[in-house]
């Protein structure tokens, strides 16, 4: 066997380069079409500036559709020299600012091979530090990104396990029998119908409506009136994490209003007719990470628990020593930074790239019958108070289906008032 047939899949990463390098993402994009986890790749795409019939200004190496019609542009190269990185990041501006679909965008990544980790590093920490800008939500070398595509593969699987899921006679044929991107979709029209706010300013919209329900408290909270708002616009196209996840945020909204106080708005949604809903997954190494415990108790804890991810096994597992009690005071002490992280979004700044718009402000739940919306700070003081507390929190521990050993998940409770 030669030497690089004998290296492990990391070490041929860390030597593609060339055609390679190109031909290594165009078949792990193309194994995602396969399996269905992203719609369509296009390679060696051109755009034009608008207004301009020149049809080669901006070059995306690819362009990979989702299975909910959201865009993520790639441009990659072999080699990074600070000069030659503006033109790629040229490319991509001038993709996010011009492109059909550039309202749909997710995600616009930069990748380079991991052999230039050591000269990209610098560039890296800066735009995480948000002391440079980069048009790029992501700069990835190429490892990173296989891990961004695993991420995303991840999430879109839940959601795909979660839309087959069997809806109850009452979610048949209504707004909330939808599931999913298309019900993320509806809501985002509703809130931007500009008739269902002339209605409003009118006094014409039952106020037990989801459109009056959820704009009304947005604006009471900043202290505005129907009457303020020129237009609102709403839309479930939201910047893909770091790490390649979804955020907490489901919807932004954008309010235009004749102050010229114009502002944007962050909702996560919850569509669901159980008492109790997955609001969290992720590992404990990433638990660990973002409560910043390494090498202490918690992290033991918290590794123990995704090992024997029940509440008896993990009792029977405890090492002398080590309590259910100690676990919960130590979660207790974090108490609301960690249901900020779960409900939220909060904290996670290894993964946050834009948090004015991956962090959650508010939270709308629905079960085919009633709809309720609260701010979301309120809602985390409220399950505090009115939930039990498992390992010092107001959710239930658990793990997602075929991740046993491998991943922590939250469900919180729901509540209608």
């Amino acid at each position: 066997m030669s030497n690089k047939n004998a290296f492990s899949k990391t070490n041929q990463l860390k030597v593609l380069a060339g055609a390679a390098f190109t031909d290594f993402i165009t078949k792990e994009l193309r194994k995602l079409v396969e399996t269905k986890i992203i719609k369509s790749v296009k390679s060696n795409q051109s755009f034009r500036h608008k207004g301009y019939a020149y049809e080669k200004a901006y070059k995306a190496d690819f362009i990979i559709q989702t299975i909910d019609d959201k865009f993520i542009v790639v441009r990659n190269t072999t080699s990074y020299r600070q000069d030659r990185v503006k033109t790629s990041f040229y490319d991509l501006q001038g993709i996010n600012e011009n492109a059909e679909f550039s309202k749909d965008i997710i995600a616009s990544v930069f990748i380079v091979p991991d052999k230039e980790l050591g000269k990209i590093a610098k560039l890296k920490k800066a735009l995480e530090d948000k002391e440079q800008y980069a048009p790029a939500s992501h700069v990835l070398i190429l490892s990173e990104f296989i891990i961004f595509l695993e991420e995303y593969k991840y999430d879109v699987e839940v959601r795909q396990v979660k839309e087959k899921a069997t809806k109850t006679a009452k979610e048949k044929g209504s707004l909330y029998g939808k599931r999913g991107n298309a019900f993320e979709k509806e809501l985002a029209e509703i809130l931007s119908s500009r008739s269902h706010l002339k209605a409003c300013k009118s006094g014409h919209l039952v106020k037990d409506s989801l459109f009056y329900k959820t704009i009304n408290q947005i604006l009471k909270d900043k202290g505005l009136a129907f009457d303020d708002v020129i237009r609102i616009n709403a839309t479930n196209t939201v910047p893909l994490l770091r790490n390649g996840g979804n955020p907490k945020t489901d919807l932004v909204l954008s309010f235009e209003t004749f102050s010229d106080l114009n502002f944007i708005e962050t909702i996560s949604l919850k569509n669901t007719a159980k008492n109790r809903v997955s609001c969290h997954d992720y590992t404990a190494d990433t638990f660990i990470d973002v409560l910043q415990c390494k090498d202490t108790r918690l992290a033991e804890y918290l590794t123990l628990f995704q090992k024997f991810p029940t509440y008896s096994a993990f009792q029977e597992n405890l090492a002398e020593g080590y309590s259910k009690n100690e676990f919960s005071q130590l979660m207790k002490k974090q108490q609301t930074f960690f249901i900020q992280w779960a409900l939220r979004g909060m904290h996670d700044n290894k993964n946050l790239t834009r948090p004015a718009l991956q962090i959650s402000n508010y939270l709308l739940i629905s079960n085919g019958v009633q709809s309720v919306f609260y701010k979301m700070d309120n809602y985390i003081e409220l399950i505090k108070e009115r939930f039990e507390h498992k390992f010092g929190v107001p959710f239930s521990w658990t793990y997602p289906s075929k991740q046993r050993g491998k991943r922590i998940q939250l469900k919180m409770p729901v509540y209608f008032k």
